[in-house]
């Protein structure tokens, strides 16, 4: 499988940390660019040759930082995702940006360049992505979705809600019944599962067939078109989504993997503390 690197936001939300001077993608987690961490858990999945797409005003500091891949040991390629004037915006437009890079029936991962994955009970912390492969591969669906559980505010993010869920060797799983951007909270206390919300973490793997699902979406609030939406048009025509949990099972519980999304501040200083603590940059600068 080929990946996709999402790193062309705009990071409103983290500008009063680069002050909008580079992009988010960029910020430094210890000694390392965070884009270098979701570069990782691809290739520790099998996945080496990878796209990233980039926006126009901030290509030069990516490709300059990133160059070809190979002293990561991946092979990188770039697209500049371009914007019509009031065209749309978001993650779905983004997605469409790599259509002419994945091959006829091939199957992709996407990942958001600025949402790190950790589970600190593993081997190697930052390869989580594994069975998430593996069930989309037996499951064969349109989408594969890694989602996270969370007790906390699911209001910001794309939450799912399961059909069932399934357990097979420790890893949490199941088809998806419905998903929203940004639900209400009474919306997100219906979605529960196991007293957990659970969250779209930015990864996925799609099949090609996502790209019709995406032109066919309506933009939202903001202009944007919605990763989230296209997926529920896709469940409504009758297509498969699964999701697979970020976290262990043992039992009837549930226990949480990491998951940050570096765009959020505080959510930037949480990764840079847990990640310097634990020193996991060495997995990476070891690799270099």
């Amino acid at each position: 499988m080929k990946g996709v690197i999402l790193a062309a936001g705009e990071g409103t939300r983290i500008r009063r940390v680069t002050y909008g001077a580079f992009p988010k993608e960029l910020l430094p987690i210890g000694n390392v660019p965070t884009i270098r961490f979701p570069i990782e858990a691809l290739k520790l999945a099998g996945v080496r040759d990878i796209l990233v797409v980039i926006a126009p005003q901030t290509k030069h500091g990516i490709i300059d930082g990133l160059q070809s891949g190979e002293r990561f040991g991946v092979n990188i390629c770039y697209v500049i995702q371009e914007r019509m004037e009031r065209g749309p915006v978001g993650i779905g437009p983004a997605i469409l940006s790599a259509r002419g890079w994945i091959g006829r029936g091939e199957d992709f991962f996407v990942a958001l360049g600025d949402s790190i994955l950790c589970d600190f009970s593993s081997k190697n912390p930052l390869d989580c992505l594994r069975p998430m492969l593996k069930v989309h591969a037996s499951m064969n669906p349109l989408a594969t979705i890694l989602v996270h559980p969370t007790n906390s505010d699911p209001t910001r993010f794309g939450v799912v809600k399961f059909r069932c869920l399934r357990e097979d060797n420790g890893v949490l799983f199941g088809e998806v019944k419905n998903l929203v951007e940004k639900p209400s909270l009474e919306v997100a206390e219906a979605y529960k599962a196991n007293k957990f919300n659970y969250i779209v973490a930015g990864y996925y793997a799609f099949k090609p067939k996502i790209f019709s699902y995406i032109e066919r979406t309506k933009p939202g609030s903001k202009n944007e078109v919605q990763i989230t939406d296209a997926m529920a048009l896709a469940l409504k025509n009758g297509e498969r989504v699964c999701a697979v949990v970020h976290g262990k099972n043992k039992g009837n519980n549930v226990f949480p993997c990491e998951y940050w999304d570096v765009g959020i501040p505080e959510e930037y200083k949480e990764a840079n503390k847990r990640i310097s603590e634990a020193d996991l940059e060495r997995l990476i600068s070891s690799r270099e």
